[in-house]
C-alpha cells in the first residue's frame, strides 16, 4: 500500500492506489496536497518537505528546449479547469541532489471533484530511453556526415560492396554491436547477455578492434554505413 503525505482529507481516497510510479496530486493553486513514497523514491524529496509547496517550485521542469514548463498556470492545470485531458509528456527536472532526470507525465483529473479540485500526477523515470533516443540522433547525425564528405570524395566513382568492406563479426559480436547502436552502457550490456561486466567489456573492445573505430559511435557509424546493423 503507498503511504501518503497530506493537508486537508482527500477528495479521493489516494492512499486506496497502489503504484510504482512516483505521484502527487495538486489542488487548484498548484499547491502539493499529497506526495507518495514512490515519488520520494524516484526524486529524492520528502513528503513533508514539499507538501504545501508550488509543484512548479518543487518538479521545476523543462522541455528539450529548456523551456520552463512546469509554472503558473500551466497547460496541464488549465485543462484540468476545463475539464480535459493532457496527453503524457517528458520534462527535464534536476533533483536536489544527483544528476538531472528526465520524467514521463501522466495527469488524472476526476470526472467529479467532489468539493475539491485535484490533480494527480503519475510520473516515471525515462532518463535511460531519452539517452538512448539522443544517442541515436548523434549517430544519425554523424552518418549522414560521414556519407556526405564520402558521396564528395568520390565524385561518381562506384562504392566497394559491403562484402569486401566489411570484418567478419561473430555472432556474439553482432549481438554486442546492436546494443551497442542502442546506446546501452557496458553494464547494460553485461545483463542483457548474463555475463560479467569485464566480459562484456572484452567483447565491446574485440568489436571495436575488428571495425577499426576508436570509440562506440564511430563503430556504430561504420557498421552503419557497412550495412552490419
Amino acid at each position: 500500500m503507498v503511504k501518503m503525505t497530506q493537508l486537508p482529507p482527500p477528495a479521493i481516497p489516494w492512499s486506496d492506489l497502489v503504484t510504482h510510479d512516483g505521484l502527487f496530486s495538486v489542488d487548484a493553486r498548484q499547491r502539493i496536497v499529497h506526495w507518495s513514497d514512490s515519488a520520494q523514491r524516484i526524486l529524492g524529496m520528502r513528503g513533508e518537505d514539499v507538501v504545501g509547496k508550488f509543484c512548479y517550485d518543487v518538479v521545476g521542469g523543462r522541455d528539450d528546449r529548456n523551456y520552463r514548463f512546469c509554472r503558473r498556470n500551466c497547460p496541464v492545470l488549465l485543462n484540468a479547469r476545463r475539464g480535459r485531458a493532457t496527453p503524457n509528456y517528458d520534462i527535464l527536472c534536476q533533483p536536489p541532489e544527483g544528476d538531472d532526470r528526465w520524467l514521463n507525465i501522466s495527469v488524472v483529473i476526476p470526472r467529479r471533484n467532489r468539493g475539491s479540485f485535484q490533480v494527480l500526477h503519475l510520473f516515471r523515470d525515462v532518463t535511460s530511453r531519452r539517452h538512448t533516443e539522443a544517442f541515436a540522433q548523434r549517430a544519425g547525425a554523424a552518418l549522414r556526415e560521414l556519407l556526405a564528405e564520402e558521396t564528395a570524395a568520390v565524385q561518381g566513382e562506384a562504392p566497394a560492396t559491403a562484402s569486401a568492406l566489411s570484418p567478419r563479426l561473430s555472432r556474439r559480436e553482432q549481438e554486442v554491436l546492436r546494443l551497442l547502436a542502442s546506446g546501452q552502457s557496458t553494464k547494460e550490456i553485461a545483463g542483457t547477455l548474463g555475463v560479467q561486466p569485464i566480459t562484456a567489456r572484452n567483447h565491446i573492445t574485440r568489436v571495436l578492434n575488428k571495425l577499426g573505430a576508436e570509440n562506440r559511435l564511430k563503430a556504430v557509424v561504420y557498421a552503419s554505413q557497412h550495412g552490419l546493423l
